[in-house]
């Protein structure tokens, strides 16, 4: 058959989903997508005039016209700082920095990140606990941001706790820490960051990107994804983290937002594809359950799971503060629209599903109801791989490797994945060889009612799962050995995630409480 990678070495085929909406990104932004070049949006005029990319009669406005004054300067103490010392210079501040620091080994265990050399992070650290649930009510996911900064908890209750990390340098987390609450009261099924970043990309050696496509790119940690029971997800801004936080963008309907209302507010609201469509008609509500967000292709796009469907949608955010007071409500200056549809045949809905989003790849692991795995190809537009019996019981959780950009494990990891559901075995899978079956099962945890979280560590030698006899698991990914579990909690295990900078696991419960471990103690 054919050979299944996720590091992805072939441009998008034309006239398939993903080539069609990276064409429209194109001709939406202005560049050349035949790799001729590129032109800026926004500069030439409307009728083709002539302004720095394009080319026609010089626009119709003074000579003068400027959309900025530079500053006279007048207004601005000068500074009197000649020079920052040199290399030697700098070297005995940062000594002496460091001498003045609080002695002891909590800052050293943060202070080193996520090498195959570590250790199992079995120590709980005491210092970083919460004297209280951070929400309040049972946890049942949690995701840390791709430079560790922050850990997002999403409760069920439909809000997300956003814990600053570690806990104990920020003791005004103590009373718990701020959270966003734009879904109505529902179970939030998933949370996922954005991990774009200024930069280059995280692009596997030697993969052909095709024409040249304009994708977004923002510092780490800024954007959060929530997926909710109540029919619809949010995209947040976590620097603007509070109580009455509005999102993003609000996903309630299937093609686009509805239009506003008057005063700026929002309404609430097998065949292999369907574009959207343009009239009321075709844009209904999403309806039922949105069972998981998550980005795709560098965070250039969204994938929604809604019943028996993944909708892949084109995200427009506007960047930079309005010109006009009558834009500044969120609903107005974002967007989102649907690119494309892609309606799976057989199950009756899409349990979970894992897209890389940290490196190009169109493959799209997506686990149904019958207890199915099917690997989708947006950049060719067609099913690649169906295992009818993964498990036996419906897969409920779905961990796609991705890689640290902090740690050194092989570029080949990420052909691995995870699978878990209801039939209490944990199996480890290799894409590359994924028609024979999975290459490892961990089956020493119990699962049978609850949906529990897994993960791989960034140093890619450990696996961890929640189980529902209070405990977390930490396998040996190579030998299947239980390396330690985990206890503390009261409850079931629901929620476990490894921090991408430091040798440091979470684990989140039913009793709404957090525990932090590392691989070594810090007392």
């Amino acid at each position: 058959g054919e050979s299944l990678s996720m590091l992805t070495v072939r441009p998008p085929v034309r006239g398939s989903p993903l080539h069609k909406a990276l064409a429209r990104d194109c001709r939406g932004s202005g560049a050349d997508c035949r790799g001729r070049g590129r032109v800026a949006a926004g500069r030439s005029s409307p009728g083709g005039g002539r302004g720095r990319g394009g080319r026609g009669p010089p626009p119709d406005m003074p000579v003068t016209f400027r959309k900025r004054v530079a500053s006279s300067g007048y207004g601005i103490s000068p500074v009197m700082r000649l020079h920052d010392g040199g290399a030697a210079t700098q070297a005995a501040r940062a000594r002496k920095a460091a001498a003045t620091k609080p002695p002891g080994r909590a800052r050293a265990v943060l202070d080193r990140t996520s090498r195959t050399g570590v250790g199992p992070p079995t120590c709980l650290q005491a210092e970083n606990t919460l004297a209280v649930a951070p929400l309040g009510g049972p946890l049942l996911r949690t995701a840390f941001a791709p430079d560790g900064c922050r850990l997002a908890l999403a409760g069920a209750d439909g809000s997300v706790a956003l814990l600053r990390m570690p806990p104990r340098r920020h003791p005004s987390q103590a009373a718990g820490p701020p959270s966003l609450n734009g879904h109505r009261a529902g179970l939030l099924h998933s949370v996922a960051w954005r991990v774009t970043r200024e930069g280059p990309p995280l692009v596997p050696p030697g993969a052909l990107l095709g024409p040249p496509m304009a994708f977004h790119r923002s510092h780490s940690g800024k954007l959060l994804l929530s997926a909710s029971a109540d029919g619809s997800a949010c995209l947040w801004d976590v620097q603007q983290a509070g109580a009455a936080t509005a999102p993003l963008l609000h996903f309630t309907h299937v093609s686009r937002p509805p239009p506003p209302l008057r005063g700026g507010a929002s309404p609430s609201g097998s065949s292999k594809s369907s574009p959207s469509g343009g009239g009321e008609r075709d844009n209904p509500p999403l309806g039922g359950e949105v069972r998981q967000a998550s980005f795709f292709w560098l965070d250039r796009f969204a994938l929604l799971a809604t019943g028996a469907a993944l909708g892949l949608y084109d995200l427009k955010l506007e960047r930079g503060e309005p010109e006009h007071d009558a834009r500044r409500a969120a609903p107005l200056r974002h967007r989102y629209s649907l690119a494309h549809k892609w309606e799976v045949d057989g199950p009756q809905h899409i349990t979970c599903f894992a897209a890389a989003a940290s490196f190009l790849s169109p493959l799209t692991i997506a686990a149904g109801s019958d207890r199915s795995l099917r690997v989708l190809d947006w950049g060719a537009g067609r099913e690649l791989l169906r295992i009818p019996d993964a498990h036996e019981s419906k897969v409920t959780s779905l961990c796609l490797f991705e890689g640290s950009a902090y740690s050194d494990a092989p570029l080949s990891g990420r052909e691995l994945f995870l699978t878990s559901a209801l039939d209490g075995a944990l199996r480890l899978w290799d894409l590359r060889d994924a028609r024979r079956g999975a290459v490892r099962v961990y089956r020493a945890h119990t699962n049978r009612v609850h949906a529990m979280q897994t993960a791989i560590s960034p140093c890619l030698r450990y696996v961890c799962c929640g189980s529902e006899d209070r405990k977390a698991y930490l396998y040996d990914l190579g030998s299947e050995e239980v390396v330690a579990r985990l206890t503390g909690h009261t409850d079931a295990v629901t929620a476990v995630s490894f921090n991408p900078l430091h040798p440091q696991l979470s684990t989140a419960s039913l009793d709404g409480t957090v525990r932090l471990y590392s691989d070594r103690d810090a007392g």
